[in-house]
């Protein structure tokens, strides 16, 4: 179980990767890779503003005993430093984009907010409140798109629609708090027994169904309206503000956003999680391009196939049944499918041809759960000039979304504190000119069966470029 009062952990100096020993990463022929800050702690985020000065968030909040770092921050990198230019922002700040002298911050501190932020950090106004970031997931990316138009999305309360003991970190904190439809749903009398946290000297059991709060059971057909302001969701704002609107839901966490070369809307959305009351094996990450209205499976689908599946089946259970009596149109098939494990974060179009790639969506995937922080065996062979491994994750990828093929770009062979190079990528952004990649490496993450551990200090901002 989480214990979330403890204190920070610092990690080692990140120091120590400097320089990054060849043979423990793989990095595609004819690129190089340069670190340029060390000691960076929960980092989110990558953007330009129009002269191309370089800014990065900080969250101010990690998941684990690591729990809070104070408030989220901006900082610009100038000429190897850092400057921190605001702080204060509700943890976590989870986004960060610019246009035409503000920055745009996404906050998942509950109740969650987009803010419109002045370029010294002065000016704060808040462009969207009362955000439902109260559980599991919280607010994600902010990008700019067309006619001033802000996409930002809000993930889901719980891991599979039911609050259960898997949700005691927020749990016993903020009971009323559940997940809420962005439309009208009509549910199965699907639920779920569990003891009741509430009465701690009693074995009392209560039932919980989808979409209610803890201890509250749905009847059959039982109809739940939808709200503006929901969960497992993308939204559009104008950048004053106004007209706040759906734009698709049905997700579980889209926490990266991106446009493509072609104008359109891309997602990653990132997979159902094997705990708490309606566990879910073997679930994918899904990459989606996102059309308006458009509803896309949780909490009954995974990247596009039916959660019924003996496949998403838990080891020790039967097949999973539907929350829903009634879905809306079927989702589309997904423009890719990443295995489970891999946790694939943001991403970024190459914009021009410095990478040989034009238009090629570059990934961070930050990886799942190493046993061991200090022991991570890598059993690996060259095929092809690829490298196949047993880990999951710890790597960036290059990503044809036209074909769908897809190859490492870079891979952390050895991931872990005995390890150097980039160690969980969260960010990728190409440089204005298009001619580097920079990545924002979040830092060592230590995982148990007791949950994750997040290490203070430990991220770092690197660069690729062509050899």
């Amino acid at each position: 179980m989480f214990n979330w009062r403890r204190n920070i952990v610092d990690a080692p100096p990140p120091a120590t990767r400097i320089p990054a020993k060849p043979e423990d990463f793989y990095l595609e022929q004819g690129f190089k890779l340069k670190p340029l800050i060390v000691g960076l702690t929960f980092s989110t985020g990558i953007t330009f503003d129009d002269r191309g000065n370089l800014f990065l968030s900080e969250a101010g909040y990690s998941y684990g005993p690591a729990y809070s770092a104070g408030g989220g921050r901006i900082l610009r990198y100038h000429r190897g430093r850092i400057e921190e230019i605001a702080s204060g922002f509700r943890p976590p700040l989870t986004g960060l984009t610019w246009s035409e002298g503000y920055f745009y911050v996404a906050e998942g501190g509950y109740p969650g907010r987009i803010l419109k932020v002045s370029d010294d950090g002065r000016e704060r106004i808040v462009l969207v409140d009362n955000l439902p970031t109260c559980g599991d997931h919280m607010t994600g990316d902010v990008i700019l798109g067309e006619n001033n138009q802000l996409y930002f999305g809000v993930g889901t309360a719980t891991n599979s629609g039911v609050v259960g003991l898997d949700n005691l970190g927020w749990l016993l904190v903020r009971p009323e708090c559940h997940d809420i439809p962005c439309r009208d749903l009509i549910l199965r009398e699907e639920n779920y027994r569990t003891i009741n946290i509430f009465t701690p000297y009693q074995a009392n059991m209560v039932a919980t169904g989808g979409y209610q709060p803890f201890g509250e059971a749905v009847t059959e057909q039982e109809l739940i309206e939808g709200q503006l302001k929901c969960n497992g969701v993308i939204y559009a704002v104008k950048t004053n503000g106004e007209d706040l609107r759906r734009v698709a839901d049905g997700f579980r966490n889209p926490f990266a956003l991106g446009i493509s070369p072609e104008a359109e809307l891309y997602t990653i959305d990132q997979g159902y999680d094997l705990r708490g009351s309606r566990p879910v094996n073997n679930a994918p990450g899904a990459l989606w391009r996102v059309d308006e209205r458009g509803w896309y499976g949780w909490p009954d689908y995974a990247a596009g196939v039916p959660i019924t599946d003996q496949f998403f089946a838990p080891p020790d259970g039967p097949p999973l049944d539907f929350l829903l009596a009634e879905h809306p149109e079927i989702p589309v098939e997904p423009t890719y499918v990443f295995p489970h494990g891999e946790i694939p974060m943001k991403f970024d179009f190459s914009p021009e041809n410095y990478f040989g790639r034009k238009g090629e969506m570059y990934i961070a995937e930050y990886g799942g759960a190493a046993p061991h922080i200090f022991v991570n065996p890598l059993s690996e062979e060259i095929n092809n000039n690829q490298i196949i491994s047993n880990q999951r994750g710890f790597r960036i990828v290059r990503l044809d979304i036209s074909t769908g093929e897809i190859s490492d770009f870079y891979i952390n062979k050895n991931p872990g504190r005995k390890g150097t190079g980039i160690e969980r990528p969260i960010d990728v952004k190409f440089s204005p000119l298009g001619n580097q990649l920079y990545v924002l490496d979040y830092g060592y993450v230590a995982s148990n069966q007791g949950g994750w551990m997040s290490f203070a200090n430990s991220g770092m901002l690197w660069t690729i470029h062509p050899a």
